[in-house]
Order: structure tokens, then C-alpha cells, then sequence
């Protein structure tokens, strides 16, 4: 078997990304999985992962850079232009790297990949970015020409991030938060888990001891008790307690909306949107936990588009051993008569730009446009027209993205005010006193302000008739 140095192992996925527009957690995911196959350890795959995610985040960044030593209008092919994006990256930001090694390593995938008569074109560029960084002059903010740094297109080149989104969060949040926030996406996170509700405090103790052996920093979240943040993780699916289903990989932003739906016990919840199943199975586990005293189990119902997803749901409701959830193929545009007014709880968890996730899926934010912003709104407005059908008087609607962006968030929230009709219902009494920016029946949770991702949260209630005639 030939097996893939760890460079050529990145350099395979930064082509597979390029060529094929799989989704660099996939491919990376992918790519590790055969490396472990294959042989190479732990501290390896660590490299793998860190230069491939290292290069996609900081592309905009790394190719500023090469513009510099590149001849002006010249045509770099592809592969090569990764090879140098990998070079520049190890340089600049990879300390445990001798910069001799990035440029020496970078050579032979020239060779071996691109053409021979590109390799000294490959070393000279790569040595005289290495020279130019000892001396100072390489960092993304010192090139010539780039101005104020408190400019758009300076923090887009700093920060790595496409000016429109840079100036969307200016327009939105303001400079200064917008600049923390840039620096905070930059930041690696830690792998978040949430403990199943019916798993006691000695079990959990237990398995936080099992991962501490295996080399796992486990650290409590911010605001939850059953939340966790890990790092020096590999495969998740090998550590204590996973298998067994006795927790589950979700963000403590994401853990908020069971919190917010304020759940009894015996409530019947419909999630509209629910793949890969993180806030129905928080819910569920709720429910089940709150019937252990006698109270009557609610029920959870989970649907989604298409058949992948929800066997997706499927799989991790089986793991986590939830007998409660009903998983079901449905579009959330198309409304079941025969089931309204049905759900006491409506998650609607809706598609969104993602930019709230940029720190875990890098390269989302190439992707998104302006244009999809407002596709994305309207999607959301249908969604919940449709979905509302499900909602009984007095029930709960929770609406919630993983974006940063008003035009998603605050301005759909006003759409379900005063287009839909429900009343805005007020969520601190349902999450912990310590979470900061509770604005009424909203919340946006920001990476630099709250240590998740970036997320958004509203609490709505349906008003039944004689109280909509009392306001």
C-alpha cells in the first residue's frame, strides 16, 4: 500500500474540496478516517488537520500574500497554488515547522504532483516569504498600500473573511465588536458534548475520569451543567460513554433551545427542520427524564426533507437510546392538516448562511452570497407559515439559526410578531441568569461574547383568541 505523507494527504483534500465541492469537515473527516486506516498516528493526523483547516480559514490571507512575490497576471495552476497556500501557511503559523521544512517539503509535491520546472519558481517564492517573516514584513496587515486597518478591506485580508461579510457585521454590530468577533472565528473551539439528562452525576464523573485517561481535557461549559468542552480529542466515537449513548456532540448554544422551550413534561414537540437531531434529542431526553417521577412521557416528533437526513436522525435517536422520538420524511413547506394543532412545543431550527459556524466549517463563508441572505429569508417566512399549522393555542414556538446576521435573525423575529401573530414571550426565566444579551424573547449568542458558536434564539407563544381580544 502507497501510503500519503501528511502533505500529500492535505493536498489531496484541498484538491478533492476544489474539484469535487465537498465540504472541507467532510473531506477532512473523510481523509482522516483512511489515514488511521493507513497507519499514520495520532501526532500526524493532528498535522493533517490543523494545515488543512489552517489553509482553508486563512485563504484569503494566504493568497494576499502570494500576490506579493507572484509576477503581477501571472497564471499559477491550481495544484501549485495550494502547494504555496500550505507553504505560507506553515510559515506564518505553524511554530513546530522549521520554515526550512515548509519549503523543502513543498519542492517534492511540486515535483511529484505539479511539474519539475515549477519547483524552483515553488522555492524561491516560499524562501522569500521565510526571509520577509523574520524581518517582519510578512504579517497580512504590513503590505504596502493596505491602509487603516479598521478598513473593510484590511480586516477582510487580516481576518481572512469576504469584505461583504466584514461589512454587513460593521453595519450591524459595529467596528470593535465586529473585529472581536473576526478574531474569535479564528480561534480553534473545542469539541462541546451534552450528557443525556437520565445520566447521574456519578456515571458522568465516571467517564470524565475515563476520557482524562485517554488524554481528553474536559472542561465544563460556560452556562449548562451537562455541557462539556474537550480538547486533545480524536476520535470521538472511540471515547467512554459514546457508544453507549450516554452523550452527544452538540454546541451549548445549540443546547439553549430544549432550555428555552421551557419543558414540563408530557408535551408533544414537532421539530420542523430537525437533522442531524441535537435539539430533538435534548428534548426528548428532557421529557423522559421528567416522566421518571410519574409524570407522563411527551413525545418528540423529528422530521426532515430527505431520506439521508433523516435516517441520519434516525441513527443517533437509536444510540441514545430515545424511545420517545418519531422520526418521519416530510418537507417543512408542506403542511399536514390532519395534524394541527397538535405540537404543545414547535422547534423550527431553519436553514441558514451558517456564518455563526464559521469556526467549525471553514469555508462556509466562500460559499454564502448576498443573494442567498435574502433567498434564505424568504425560505424562512414559508417555513414557518407552514410549520405554525402544527402549533396549538398557548404552545410555544421556538425559531432559531446558527448565523449572525439581522436579516435571518431579529428581522424574522418581527416577521413572527406581526405577520404571524404570536406574542413574543420572554426568555430569561428559562436560561440560566448568568447568559449575557437576553433582549426579551431574544438572544444572540456570539463567539466572543458568549465562548459558542454564533447562534440565535426567539421564544413565541401562539395567543389564543380570548387573549388576543384582552391585548
Amino acid at each position: 500500500m502507497n501510503r500519503l505523507g501528511e502533505r500529500e494527504a492535505v493536498l489531496e483534500i484541498l484538491t478533492g474540496i476544489r474539484e469535487n465541492g465537498t465540504y472541507s469537515h467532510i473531506a477532512v473527516k473523510e481523509m482522516l478516517d483512511r489515514c488511521e486506516r493507513e497507519g499514520m498516528d495520532r501526532r500526524q493526523r493532528a498535522f493533517v488537520k490543523r494545515l488543512t483547516e489552517g489553509v482553508i480559514e486563512r485563504r484569503i490571507e494566504l493568497d494576499d500574500v502570494l500576490r506579493r512575490y507572484a509576477k503581477k497576471g501571472a497564471r499559477i495552476r491550481p495544484v501549485i497554488r495550494d502547494i504555496l497556500r500550505m507553504g505560507i501557511f506553515q510559515i506564518l503559523y505553524m511554530d513546530s515547522v522549521p520554515d526550512s521544512a515548509a519549503c523543502n517539503e513543498a519542492v517534492k509535491l511540486t515535483k511529484k504532483y505539479g511539474k519539475k520546472e515549477l519547483s524552483g519558481f515553488v522555492n524561491g517564492l516560499l524562501r522569500s516569504a521565510a526571509r520577509d517573516k523574520e524581518a517582519g514584513k510578512l504579517a497580512a496587515d504590513s503590505a504596502p498600500g493596505t491602509g487603516d486597518l479598521s478598513d473593510t478591506g484590511s480586516l477582510s485580508r487580516r481576518f481572512s473573511m469576504p469584505e461583504w461579510i466584514v461589512s454587513m457585521w460593521r453595519e450591524q454590530l459595529g467596528e470593535e465588536e465586529t473585529e472581536k468577533l473576526l478574531e474569535a472565528l479564528l480561534k480553534v473551539r473545542p469539541v462541546a458534548i451534552r450528557f443525556d439528562d437520565r445520566c447521574s452525576q456519578e456515571r458522568r464523573e465516571e467517564i470524565l475520569a475515563q476520557m482524562s485517561e485517554k488524554g481528553v481535557k474536559a472542561v465544563k461549559g460556560q452556562y449548562l451543567p451537562y455541557c462539556y468542552e474537550l480538547t486533545g480529542t480524536d476520535s470521538i466515537q472511540e471515547l467512554p460513554g459514546y457508544r453507549e449513548g450516554l452523550w452527544t456532540v452538540q454546541d451549548e448554544s445549540s443546547m439553549m433551545v430544549a432550555e428555552a422551550a421551557g419543558l414540563a413534561g408530557g408535551e408533544t414537540v414537532y421539530d420542523v427542520c430537525a437533522a442531524p437531531g441535537g435539539k430533538a434529542m435534548h428534548c426528548a431526553s428532557k421529557l423522559l427524564a421528567g416522566s421518571a417521577g410519574g409524570t407522563e412521557t411527551g413525545k418528540v416528533h423529528a422530521f426532515d426533507l430527505s431520506k439521508g437526513k433523516t435516517a441520519q436522525i434516525l441513527k443517533n435517536v437509536r444510540r441514545m437510546h430515545l424511545p420517545n422520538v418519531v422520526v418521519a420524511q416530510r418537507d417543512a413547506l408542506i403542511p399536514v392538516p390532519e395534524e394541527a394543532g397538535k405540537a404543545d412545543v414547535l422547534l423550527c431550527d431553519l436553514p441558514c448562511s451558517g456564518l455563526g459556524v464559521i469556526g467549525r466549517k471553514r469555508d462556509i463563508k466562500y460559499h454564502v452570497t448576498p443573494e442567498q441572505l435574502t433567498e434564505l429569508a424568504q425560505l424562512q417566512k414559508s417555513i414557518l407559515r407552514s410549520a405554525a399549522v402544527y402549533l396549538k393555542e398557548g404552545g410555544v414556538l421556538i425559531y432559531s439559526t446558527c448565523t449572525i446576521n439581522k436579516g435571518e435573525n431579529g428581522e424574522i423575529a418581527e416577521f413572527i410578531e406581526k405577520e404571524m401573530g404570536l406574542r413574543p414571550d420572554p426568555l430569561a426565566p428559562y436560561l440560566p441568569d448568568t447568559v449575557p444579551g437576553i433582549r426579551g424573547n431574544q438572544l444572540q449568542l456570539l463567539p466572543h461574547v458568549h465562548g459558542t458558536d454564533g447562534f440565535f434564539l426567539a421564544r413565541f407563544v401562539k395567543i389564543k383568541p380570548d387573549d388576543q381580544e384582552e391585548t
